[in-house]
C-alpha cells in the first residue's frame, strides 16, 4: 500500500455506541446466545441414547472442535471491529458471494435460535403458570411468546448494555439453578440404586450423529463479534469471550453428561419442547426442584431470545448500510443508539413463526426441535466457510502461518464430515429442516441477485466494519484497519 491512508469522516457503522461493554459483558453476549443451561438438562439427555458409554467423549470432541472454530474467528476478531461478526470475516476472506451465503446462513441460524428460545420461554412460563391452576394450551403460549417478544425487544432497543447486563444476570442464575437441580437428582437416582448407563453407542453412524448434535449445543458462542464496536478494548475481550466461552461451554456440558448417565432426568409427557422431570415426582422436594429446574430453563431461553436477536439485528444492521437488504435496516435509533428497525421487522418474525408452527403442529416440543434443527444447519455452514476464509484472509494481508491453515483445515473437514456420517444414521431427522433451510438460502440467493443487479458495485461495499475517523485521531478509540 503506497500513499496517505484516507481518513473517513464517519464510520460505515456509525450510529452504533463505542466502547461501552466490559470483558464480562462481552462474554455474557456469547454465553446468552448458547442456553447453556437449557441445554445442560436437555441435550445429554438426548445424546446418551445413541452415544451410551462414549458421551461425555462426544461432549469432549465438540467442544475441541468449536474450540478450533473460535480460534480461526480470533484470527479476524484480532484484526477488525466488524459489528456482523461473522459475515464481515467470511467477506474479507472469501469475498462478495460466498461471504453472502455465509451471512445469510447465519441470519437463518441466528433467527431460528431465537425462534425456537422464545417459544422455550413461553412454554416453560406456561407449565409454571400451570402449577397454580392456570389452564395450558397453544393459546397461552402464543400470549406469552408475544409477551416474551414484546419484553426483549424492549429491552434490546433500550440499550446493549442493558440487554447486556440483563444476560448476564439471568445466565448465572440459570446455570446455578440447572447445576443444583442436576446435582440433587443425581444424589437420589444413586441412593435409589441407578447405575451409570453401560450401554454403547447403536452404531458408528449413530455416534457422528451424536456429535453433530452436541455441536448444536455451542452454537452462538461466536455472537460476540456482533458486539464488537460496542465493547471497549474489543481486539482484546471479543477473541478473549470467544476463545473462552466453548471450553468453559465443554466444561459444563461434561459436568451435566456425567450427572445424567444414571438417568437422574427423564422425558416426561409431551406439554414442554423437552419435557424434564426429576425422579419421585410425588415428592414434595422433587416439585421443589423442578420449578428451580424449570425456572432455569426458562431464564435460559429468555436470554438466548436476546443474545440471538441481538446478532441477528446488527448482523441486518450491516447489511443495510452495505446496501444488501434494505437500506432501512441500517438506522440506528438516535438516542439509544440501536438498530431499532432490524429489531423492529425481526422481532414480530420471531414470535409468529413458532406460534403458527406451534398451532399446525401441536406439539411445542416437535417445534423446537424443528427450530432448532433449522438453526444448526444455519450455524454450520457459516462457520465451515469461517474456517475457510481463515487462510485465505491471512493469506491476502500477508500473515498467514502454518497453524491457522491447519486448524481451519481440519475444523472445516471434520464438520463436513460429521454432516456426512450423521446423515446415514437412522437417528437422524432433519430431513424437513433440511428443505426448509435450502429453501431459504434459495430466498437469499435471489435477493442477492436482485440487489446485486441494480446495484452492480455492491460486491465492494460488502464486509464493513468500524473504522478509524478524523475525530478519532485525537481521541482514545483507535480500531484497526482490515489490511487489504
Amino acid at each position: 500500500m503506497s500513499g496517505t491512508p484516507r481518513i473517513r469522516s464517519r464510520s460505515p457503522v456509525a450510529g452504533l455506541e463505542r466502547a461501552r461493554l466490559s470483558f464480562v459483558q462481552v462474554l455474557g453476549q456469547s454465553v446468552s446466545a448458547v442456553a447453556p443451561s437449557a441445554v445442560m438438562v436437555t441435550l445429554p439427555a438426548l445424546v446418551i441414547p445413541d452415544a451410551g458409554r462414549a458421551t461425555i467423549a462426544v461432549f469432549v470432541a465438540a467442544a475441541i472442535l468449536m474450540t478450533a472454530v473460535g480460534y480461526c474467528v480470533g484470527q479476524f476478531a484480532t484484526r477488525m471491529v466488524a459489528v456482523s461478526g461473522l459475515y464481515s470475516y467470511i467477506v474479507k476472506g472469501l469475498g462478495a458471494v460466498p461471504g453472502f451465503g455465509g451471512g445469510w446462513s447465519l441470519l437463518v441460524g441466528y433467527a431460528a435460535a431465537a425462534m425456537a428460545s422464545t417459544l422455550g420461554a413461553a412454554s416453560y412460563l406456561a407449565a409454571l403458570l400451570g402449577r397454580v391452576g392456570l389452564p395450558t394450551g397453544s393459546t397461552l403460549i402464543a400470549v406469552l411468546a408475544a409477551i416474551v417478544g414484546l419484553l426483549a425487544l424492549m429491552l434490546m432497543i433500550r440499550g446493549v448494555k442493558l440487554s447486556a447486563r440483563i444476560m448476564l444476570a439471568i445466565e448465572v442464575f440459570a446455570i446455578v439453578a440447572a447445576s443444583a437441580a442436576l446435582v440433587v437428582a443425581f444424589v437420589q437416582s444413586v441412593r435409589e440404586g441407578a447405575t451409570p448407563s453401560a450401554g454403547g453407542a447403536k452404531s458408528g453412524s449413530a455416534v457422528g450423529f451424536a456429535v453433530l448434535l452436541a455441536i448444536t449445543s455451542f452454537v452462538g458462542f461466536e455472537s460476540a463479534g456482533t458486539v464488537a464496536r460496542e465493547a471497549r478494548n474489543p481486539f482484546v475481550t471479543v477473541p478473549r469471550a470467544i476463545r473462552w466461552t466453548p471450553i468453559a461451554l465443554g466444561v459444563l456440558y461434561v459436568f451435566a453428561a456425567a450427572l445424567q448417565l444414571p438417568e437422574p432426568v427423564r422425558q416426561g409427557v409431551d406439554s414442554l419442547p423437552i419435557v424434564l422431570t426429576l425422579p419421585d415426582p410425588s415428592g414434595a422436594g422433587s416439585s421443589a426442584l423442578s420449578i428451580v429446574m424449570e425456572l432455569g430453563i426458562t431464564a435460559s431461553w429468555f436470554a438466548c431470545v436476546l443474545g440471538s436477536t441481538t446478532a441477528l439485528s446488527r448482523t441486518l444492521f450491516a447489511m443495510g448500510r452495505e446496501g444488501v437488504v434494505p437500506s432501512v435496516f441500517g438506522r440506528a435509533h438516535h438516542r439509544f443508539h440501536t438498530p431499532h428497525v432490524a429489531l423492529a421487522v425481526a422481532m414480530p418474525v420471531i414470535v409468529a413463526v413458532p406460534v403458527l408452527y406451534l398451532f399446525v403442529s401441536g406439539s411445542s416440543r416437535d417445534v423446537l426441535i424443528g427450530l432448532l434443527a433449522l438453526s444448526a444447519h444455519g450455524y454450520v455452514l457459516a462457520y465451515v466457510l469461517l474456517c475457510v476464509a481463515t487462510p485465505a484472509f491471512l493469506r491476502r494481508i500477508g500473515e498467514l502461518t502454518r497453524l491457522p491453515v491447519v486448524i481451519g483445515a481440519l475444523a472445516a473437514t471434520a464438520m463436513v464430515a460429521l454432516v456426512g456420517w450423521a446423515a446415514f444414521s437412522r437417528t437422524y431427522v432433519a430431513g424437513a429442516a433440511t428443505a426448509v433451510y435450502v429453501l431459504l438460502m434459495l430466498l437469499g440467493a435471489a435477493v442477492f441477485a436482485i440487489r446485486a443487479r441494480r446495484s452492480p458495485g455492491i460486491g465492494e461495499r460488502m464486509g464493513v466494519y468500524d473504522e478509524a475517523v478524523a475525530d478519532d485521531l485525537l481521541g482514545r478509540y483507535r480500531p484497526w484497519e482490515v489490511r487489504r
